[in-house]
């Protein structure tokens, strides 16, 4: 409910702190007095768009402060709720600042863009009046209309959860196609490198081996020929440093009879004789083991040369190729078998269009039901409340499966029997969509429970006996919701709870718009003075407390 309007410095409205209440609130004032500025000011709170020539002269900045008591279990407290805007208390307070370059919009003293505040108003106030400001323009209002009237908001809510569910596993499902076929893609290529390695199969520190072999066998005959040399230097022939060394043991000996302390020398040379044997030995087995090696240097020179051929082709050093195929082989691995969860998901998703096919079926039929039914209600109020013979239409038109069930809806309308059904925008005046906004508003009164509602321009062009129909039409609404009303009438302002009357005044050579909150005398001069004109009479007076009586 909105509690309380404050306005500074809007066109001529100086400042205005109107505090509203429950029920029926009637606005009324001289033409030109500012009664539709608290409409526009409304709208400015909603998130219409603002420029400069809003703001008073000589002020610097236009302000719009709308303060709305929630419940609970209001949409518009969920929606404050899951964007992280409620204030400590039950109240929330939408503001609008404009100024000559900009525009500033506060939920709860919290800056927001103008969308949220659009999106928060939709859930606060329910403006019916200028075509700016209709909501029942809206394709998706009409379409909501339709469903609450047809009780398939649980349908249509259902399906528009499914849907959106859906939507996102097919979105899935995509992604994992792409990811399958790229990784099908990789895989190839994988194979294709892992066949060319297992062609050669490395293994960890041959790389090294094979360089020392390939060195050996490229000079198996210098070596063959030198370790020769070497066993017939040490112990082959007369001139072998062993015979040369058993020599100098012989004369070692001899002398040792003179001189103890060559002792010690012909221990070292034992111990040398023994050396040059040892190392006769193990060059006569390094040679029996050069001549027992296949000299398959061609082979061996070739595979080294498919190490280098692999590893420049993979940039890696030779050294690495073991450790890449392994690497290679477990990466393939890991790129098998992703085909079982596309295939679950294809099941989801299958099984997810049925349901939706379900929910959208049930839901049009609902629709299909409800529709001629809406629309012949609606029209009835329509007669009762001026429009004459101007029909209403709720048209259904069929189109793909989507969030919003297997048809569009729009209302038409015809303003007489030879004339041919067009959207609203297309044929109806200010005032006319203010009627019809309240025939739905009152078909749809047990069933839509909306927001608070504003009717502006809803008196144009009637009177007498329709006047007071659209009166009591607007006081039964305000039974079950706050409704403010702007009017001409005194058939409709005598039917509302509280009355505000708008006057304008000058103040210091300015002109500016003030409102009161009257009471019961002033509401009987108030509505004598809208039944007769300048002169007040006692006779339109009379008639004023009858009419207030009801």
């Amino acid at each position: 409910m909105l509690s309380e309007l404050l306005i500074r410095s809007f066109v001529v409205i100086d400042e205005l702190r109107i505090p509203l209440g429950p029920g029926l609130s009637v606005v009324t004032g001289e033409t030109g007095a500012g009664k539709s500025l608290l409409v526009d000011a409304l709208g400015l709170v909603l998130g219409s768009r603002a420029d400069a020539g809003v703001i008073r002269a000589g002020a610097d900045t236009a302000e719009v402060i709308a303060t709305f008591d929630l419940t609970p279990d209001s949409p518009a407290h969920a929606w404050l709720a899951e964007r992280d805007l409620t204030a400590d208390t039950d109240q929330c307070i939408v503001r609008r600042v404009v100024a000559p370059d900009r525009s500033r919009a506060f939920i709860n003293a919290t800056p927001v863009p103008l969308q949220l505040l659009r999106e928060l108003g939709e859930r606060l106030l329910d403006l019916h009046g200028q075509h700016e400001h209709q909501a029942l323009m809206r394709r998706d209002v009409q379409r909501s209309l339709l469903d609450a009237y047809a009780g398939a908001g649980h349908e249509a809510q259902a399906l528009a959860s499914v849907v959106t569910a859906l939507a996102a596993l097919r979105a899935r499902h995509r992604a994992l196609q792409e990811a399958a076929e790229q990784r099908a893609a990789r895989a190839s290529l994988v194979r294709y490198q892992l066949d060319e390695l297992e062609g050669l199969r490395p293994q960890a520190g041959e790389w090294q081996d094979l360089n020392t072999t390939e060195r050996r066998l490229a000079h198996a005959q210098e070596l063959m020929s030198g370790i020769s040399g070497l066993v017939a230097l040490l112990s082959e022939g007369d001139d072998a440093l062993s015979s040369a060394l058993e020599k100098a043991m012989s004369t070692l000996r001899q002398l040792l009879r003179h001189e103890p302390r060559l002792a010690e020398v012909e221990g070292l040379l034992a111990s040398a004789g023994v050396e040059i044997s040892e190392a006769a030995i193990a060059l006569n087995r390094i040679a029996g083991d050069l001549e027992s090696e296949p000299l398959d240097l061609p082979a061996l020179e070739a595979r080294v040369a498919h190490w280098h051929d692999l590893a420049r082709k993979h940039r890696v050093p030779p050294e690495e190729l073991p450790e890449l195929w392994g690497r290679l082989a477990a990466e393939h691995e890991s790129l098998q078998g992703d085909g079982d969860a596309i295939a679950e998901l294809a099941r989801e998703i299958a099984g997810r269009e049925h349901e939706a096919a379900g929910l959208a079926q049930a839901l049009s039929a609902k629709r299909a039901a409800a529709s001629p039914a809406l629309a012949q209600a609606v029209t009835e109020e329509m007669g009762r409340l001026g429009l004459g013979s101007a029909r209403l239409q709720a048209a259904l038109t069929p189109e793909a499966l989507s969030v919003n069930g297997c048809e569009a809806v729009e209302f038409l309308v015809s303003p007489a029997p030879d004339a041919p059904f067009k959207p609203l925008a297309k044929i109806a005046s200010g005032g006319e969509l203010s009627r019809i906004s309240l025939a739905l508003q009152v078909v749809l009164a047990d069933v839509c429970a909306g927001p608070t509602l504003i009717f502006d321009e809803v008196d144009v062009g009637i009177g007498g006996a329709v006047a007071e129909i659209v009166g009591l039409r607007l006081h039964e609404l305000a039974k079950t919701r706050q409704v403010l009303c702007i009017t001409h009438l005194p058939q409709v302002a005598a039917q509302g709870d509280t009355h505000l009357l708008v006057e304008k005044g000058e103040t210091g050579g300015r002109t500016i718009s003030s409102v009161e909150v009257l009471t019961q005398a002033r509401r009987i001069e108030e509505i004598a003075r809208m039944l007769g004109g300048i002169a007040v009479s006692a006779r339109t007076r009379a008639l004023a407390r009858d009419m207030l009586r009801g």
